[in-house]
């Protein structure tokens, strides 16, 4: 007896901003019935969700005929659940992820930070980080979020800290080693997974202050989890050398941490929780779009 239907239609385009030009356009489709121990897949084509896809394509178009520097990929996907699109910006050798509601937002804020190329380089290990922008949301992505995905064993954390993740299943606690509640898939010759959907990081106090001193975090362009070491890697693609009214751009950087050091090295946080423009989980070749909201993170390593 089939247990789940599922169909999905989804438009993957790339564009040129600033030559206003569709660089290349692919429409994948398909469904798939999930049995007990046996998924099967087929390509054929829903038109309905077709048409549903198609309209928000148009939004998109529109949205992006706006802008008119850098490139831009748009993925648009229509299921019975709903459409969603998601919207990469490259400008230089920055990248942001967002959505169609925050895409002006999210491309003023690219722009601003393109304009200020690496002047300077600076070790991670000897100054206080600031995660800025909601960036610390993919830090615990990676620290906190993922080991809730393999099943590790909760750590330590600070007790001022909270990080969930939300999704219309319901809340999972992170740092309690809960995984995530949502099955998620690519398209529909995916295996569905317990997968993040959207990280919120919080804190019950904040009494960290602002070091004089330090390095404030801008952009992430990409993280990594392995489940072997419990090691977390960062790719750090936009930061500032701060001291006191004094701010350079350092050149991009990695940071590597155990989840344990990352735990430890938590100080507090400052200011309210703000919105990173997103971040694309790559899980088994599956990569999907994780929301992600947090306050100013204190880190000393």
């Amino acid at each position: 007896m089939t247990a789940e239907h599922f169909s999905i239609v989804t438009r993957d385009e790339l564009w040129s901003l600033d030559r206003r030009a569709l660089i290349e356009s692919r429409l994948v489709h398909g469904s798939a019935d999930l049995h007990d121990n046996r998924i099967d897949a087929r390509d054929d084509r829903d038109d309905e969700l077709l048409a549903v896809c198609e309209r928000e394509c148009q939004r998109v178009r529109e949205a992006l005929a706006t802008l008119n520097e850098g490139r831009a990929r748009a993925i648009v996907s229509a299921r019975r659940t709903g459409v969603e699109s998601t919207i990469s910006i490259t400008i230089l050798d920055l990248s942001i992820v967002t959505t169609l509601s925050h895409l002006s937002a999210d491309y003023e804020m690219l722009i601003e930070t393109a304009s200020e190329r690496p002047e300077a380089s600076a070790d991670d290990r000897d100054l206080p980080l600031i995660w800025r922008n909601g960036s610390g949301a993919v830090l615990l992505h990676e620290a906190a979020g993922h080991p809730a995905e393999h099943g590790h064993a909760p750590l330590a954390w600070p007790s001022w800290l909270t990080v969930t993740d939300e999704s219309d299943e319901g809340p999972a606690d992170l740092l309690r080693g809960e995984a995530p509640r949502a099955w998620r898939r690519k398209s529909f010759t995916d295996v569905p997974l317990r997968r993040m959907t959207n990280v919120v990081v919080g804190a019950r106090s904040s009494a960290a202050k602002l070091p004089r001193r330090r390095i404030d975090i801008l952009l992430v362009a990409g993280g990594r989890y392995e489940p072997l070491t419990e090691s977390v890697e960062l790719s750090i693609c936009a930061a500032n050398l701060v001291d006191g009214d004094q701010s350079v751009r350092l050149r991009p950087f990695v940071m590597q941490q155990s989840r344990a050091e990352i735990g430890r090295a938590l100080r507090g946080a400052i200011g309210e929780v703000r919105r990173y423009p997103g971040v694309v989980c790559s899980k088994e070749g599956q990569e999907l779009f994780v929301a992600s909201h947090a306050p100013d993170l204190v880190t000393e390593f």
